[in-house]
């Protein structure tokens, strides 16, 4: 089992390591994409559909859009769930729901969207061809959403399965088989600016912390770590 450092009192990373570490979080800033035409159906019922309708090609990964269509509006508290739901870390509790999603390389590598390190700080044994594949947001509400990930490494040519379930929309596992040939190639065809370099600013960045209302919950938390008034009952 991997140990991870960051937040936990462990031995400081590597710029090495910080740099791979984010790499596996966002696409490099270095470079310019190539484009690749994907559009596959995922899943679909009578009343919801899940596509793959996109992708641009880095030289160590690529973003791809999802796109989720609602046949009905969603009522009640489905209409303020169904876009949180997306997240795998949405931090609600009705993980049951939750909307899965997950990749399997032509070599046997997988990932999934619920293992993400970014969440539990920073792998101390880094495996640079270990699958990441990391939320970068999304938009939409009503009947209609979209949603960005972001995987590296590129997968190698050949099948480049993609499953997903959704059990707050009755969505099965459902395996779908992408030909990664597109993909592969288009890597070669990304533009690389100049080298990659770790952050300017080796501090972390630090928020400026808010005003608090004296005497109140929030100034007694921020003293003490709990809130409330001290009293039980």
């Amino acid at each position: 089992m991997s140990e991870f450092v960051g937040g936990t009192g462990s031995d400081e990373p590597s710029k090495e390591r910080m740099m791979a570490f984010a790499q596996g979080m966002n696409p490099p800033e270095n470079e310019i994409p190539a484009p690749v035409v994907m559009s596959a159906l995922l899943a679909r019922t009578d009343g919801i559909a899940v596509a793959l309708i996109g992708a641009y090609v880095y030289t160590c990964g690529l973003t791809f859009d999802l796109a989720i269509r609602l046949r009905h509006e969603s009522r009640g508290t489905m209409a303020h769930k169904s876009y949180a739901m997306l997240s795998a870390f949405s931090g609600r509790e009705d993980t049951d729901g939750q909307f899965l999603l997950g990749l399997e390389y032509a070599d046997g590598r997988t990932v999934t969207n619920f293992e993400h390190p970014g969440f539990r700080g920073i792998p101390a044994d880094d495996d640079p061809e270990k699958p990441s594949l990391s939320q970068r947001g999304g938009d939409g509400g009503g009947r209609s959403f979209n949603h960005s990930y972001w995987l590296t490494p590129l997968p190698p040519a050949g099948p480049l399965i993609v499953v997903c379930a959704w059990p707050a929309f009755d969505i099965p596992e459902s395996r779908t088989v992408v030909d990664a040939a597109a993909i592969a190639e288009a890597g070669s065809r990304a533009v690389v600016l100049w080298p990659p370099s770790p952050p300017e600013d080796d501090e972390p960045f630090e928020p400026p912390a808010p005003r608090l209302p004296d005497g109140g919950w929030f100034a007694r938390f921020n003293r003490t770590g709990q809130g409330g008034d001290g009293s039980h009952g």
